[in-house]
């Protein structure tokens, strides 16, 4: 069963159970008034003839006359009267039945101040009857009753129209709900449209219109947007990686393999000649494993299984990086730390991003000049004495594979500031590369 018949089911059984306690409530209201009205009506009528047998001493051959001569006849009512014995002395116009506690009430006498008096329902000749059976002093039992024709007639008629109007009322209403949740449910069937289709066409354009509002619909479709999109980029760059990763590793291979093959169709080469493809070819290899580490370091820097953002000192984090450089490579590097640096980071991913900065700047500065690391207010510089970047190579820096003109002889892959890049726009950060004030060597750098 769809959502949209669930709801619309769910509305009409809620619809259904307020009509009906609503249509119990009137039919029985309005039922209680009719009776009471007929119950009042056939009191009132007992409270006279009581008197009137009593005050009056009226008896049975009087009766008929001070009956007619009261218009205490009409045509919907009856009335019968019984003596001590369980007699009918007066009965008009028709015969009451008798009942075993209606003739025991007329034997025992309404000696009482207050003689009892029960009402209940006749069925007589076919003809549904409301009946008052009352005790009178000394003995006897009055009985006045009235034709329920037109009350069952008039209760039969509120029936009828509560349930034509709850009927209708339960239609109407499942047809309004049927129609407000396809128009509630109708992003919500686009966007499983457009789910299917991802995942049979793997089609990761199929964005959805997103309505106006900031509703719960709205914002799903939305999210639902966002996350093809960011699949879609996550795409692309996989795509980008696999094909730059072809492109740069496809010239190394092919000037081993060729080294190779020379060695193999030249046995007599002289030893020198050797030794010289065979160092050739153990530098293309370093450089190989340096280019399938790098790639790896790319890969996991844009993976999705990062670890958690928590808050840090960034200056902490670079301090560690510098002190381990020193160490490893015994070069000068220096660190200064100023300004608030508590940020939310992924500790692991600004270590990377560091180390890669300062391999970066040790490889492009000449021994014996120092390296140059400032930590203020999140923003992390890296400074070398190299060669410096050209104006036009500048805004390239950050991309995979790229080299400056000036460095195409340097060994490296290229890869080491676009890794950098990822870490930091996965911080929602920027990197940037600057001149030295003194316009010597390169700052590299980010801030978070």
């Amino acid at each position: 069963m769809s959502l949209r018949t669930r709801l619309t089911v769910g509305v009409a059984i809620l619809v259904s159970v307020v009509v009906i306690l609503t249509g119990v409530f009137m039919f029985r209201t309005a039922k209680s008034e009719l009776r009471g009205e007929i119950d009042s009506f056939l009191e009132q009528r007992s409270v006279a003839v009581t008197i009137a047998i009593i005050d009056r001493k009226i008896d049975k051959n009087t009766l008929r006359s001070f009956w007619f001569d009261n218009n205490l006849s009409q045509p919907d009512a009856a009335s019968q009267l019984l003596d001590g014995r369980g007699e009918v002395i007066f009965s008009w116009p028709i015969e009451i039945p008798i009942d075993p506690i209606d003739l025991e009430a007329a034997t025992r006498g309404g000696g009482k101040i207050q003689p009892r008096q029960r009402f209940h329902d006749k069925n007589i000749n076919g003809i549904h009857y409301r009946v008052l059976s009352k005790e009178v002093r000394p003995e006897g039992l009055l009985q006045t009753a009235r034709n329920l024709s037109e009350v069952d007639a008039a209760l039969g008629g509120i029936k009828n129209r509560i349930l034509i109007f709850g009927g209708s009322g339960i239609l109407l209403s499942s047809v309004i709900a049927w129609l407000f949740a396809s128009s509630f449910l109708r992003p919500v069937v686009r966007l499983t449209k457009a789910a299917e289709k991802v995942a049979k066409t793997q089609d990761l354009v199929a964005f959805i219109d997103v309505g106006e509002g900031d509703s719960e619909i709205n914002r799903l479709a939305e999210s639902f947007n966002i996350m093809l999109e960011a699949l879609a980029t996550s795409r692309e760059q996989q795509r980008r990686l696999v094909e730059d990763a072809s492109h740069e590793l496809r010239t190394p291979l092919t000037s081993l393999r060729t080294n190779i093959e020379v060695l193999l169709r030249s046995p007599t080469m002289k030893p020198t000649q050797q030794a010289e493809i065979l160092a050739d070819a153990k530098i293309e290899i370093e450089e190989l494993g340096v280019l399938v580490v790098e790639l790896v370091e790319l890969a996991t820097a844009t993976s999705k299984h990062e670890e958690p953002f928590a808050k840090g000192d960034i200056g902490e984090v670079v301090g560690e990086v510098v002190y381990r450089f020193r160490r490893r490579t015994a070069r000068d590097i220096s660190i200064a730390i100023a300004g608030d640096n508590i940020r939310e980071i992924r500790i692991a991913g600004i270590d990377r991003a560091v180390g890669n900065l300062i391999e970066n700047a040790i490889k492009f500065s000449p021994e014996g000049l120092g390296i140059e690391v400032q930590v203020q207010d999140g923003r992390v510089t890296v400074r070398d004495y190299g060669p410096g970047v050209s104006k036009e190579d500048k805004p390239r820096v950050f991309d995979r594979f790229f080299r400056a003109t000036n460095t195409r002889s340097m060994s490296g892959s290229g890869l080491g500031l676009s890794i950098v890049s990822e870490i930091i726009r996965g911080h929602g950060g920027e990197v940037f590369v600057e001149d030295p004030p003194d316009g010597s060597g390169t700052v590299i750098g980010f801030r978070l």
